[in-house]
């Protein structure tokens, strides 16, 4: 189960945290570091400290998450997630088209992602909600939300019948994986597949215009595969330079 679902059309807070990540986390380097240091402050124990001290992590984790200000602080991030690609989708730079007067505008991962994490860090590093929390397992957990959502937005599989609500008159109406827009050796997962965001009509999309979009994206996603590695890279660093 993840931490975030679509609901009705909308991306929320599922209620409840998962232990994969976590226990996924524990084993990289910033995981065992955080493990090491909660194992230090511990005396002998019959499990091994190691041990302990992960399972003290992700009982911290788990506490925090059953109070109300860590619901609503994680609750409010959809919101802002959305807001992320309804505001990347006027940068210039990006594939669009028009459709009844209405934009369609590809939006790379890379971008949303990125710019969702400074932003959910800037809001919840200091959240008294994650207060308790040991300083690499609060990054995780931020980190770890945007992931969550972005995977739940995918696994929703957007269409232009079923869109995903967004924010500012957008919504997200497909979901493509496997183009590589930056390297991948340090952008990881993130660095691959868009989103298309549009302009969504009060009434909804018609059967006619559902086709019409359909190939406007299906256009413009082997548009920029067709294009070399380079140019996608230049394409998101110009549309990065925007401001929002």
């Amino acid at each position: 189960m993840s931490w975030y679902t679509v609901r009705r059309g909308r991306l929320e807070y599922g209620g409840r945290i998962t232990r994969p990540a976590f226990k996924a986390w524990c084993a990289t380097k910033e995981g065992t570091e955080a493990v090491s240091r909660a194992a230090a402050g511990i005396g002998f124990s019959i499990f091994g400290r190691t041990r302990s001290a992960r399972r003290n992590l992700w009982r911290a984790l788990e506490a925090a998450s059953r109070t109300e200000a860590f619901a609503a602080a994680v609750g409010a991030e959809p919101d802002h997630f959305m807001q992320v690609l309804a505001d990347v989708s006027y940068a210039d730079a990006l594939p669009r088209a028009t459709l009844a007067a209405r934009r369609v505008v590809l939006v790379p991962r890379a971008i949303a992602i990125g710019r969702a994490q400074a932003g959910a860090f800037g809001r919840l590093h200091q959240d008294h909600a994650l207060a308790a929390l040991d300083d690499d397992l609060r990054s995780f957990v931020i980190r770890q939300i945007v992931t969550e959502m972005d995977a739940a937005l995918r696994a929703a599989s957007p269409m232009p019948r079923r869109p995903v609500q967004g924010r500012d008159g957008w919504a997200c109406v497909g979901s493509r994986v496997g183009t590589v827009w930056m390297d991948s050796l340090w952008a990881g997962p993130d660095g691959t597949g868009h989103v298309f965001m549009y302009e969504l009509p009060k009434q909804g999309v018609s059967r006619r215009d559902a086709v019409a979009l359909t190939a406007a994206m299906e256009q413009m996603t082997g548009a920029v595969t067709t294009l070399s590695r380079t140019a996608r890279d230049a394409m998101l660093r110009a549309a990065t330079l925007r401001r929002v």
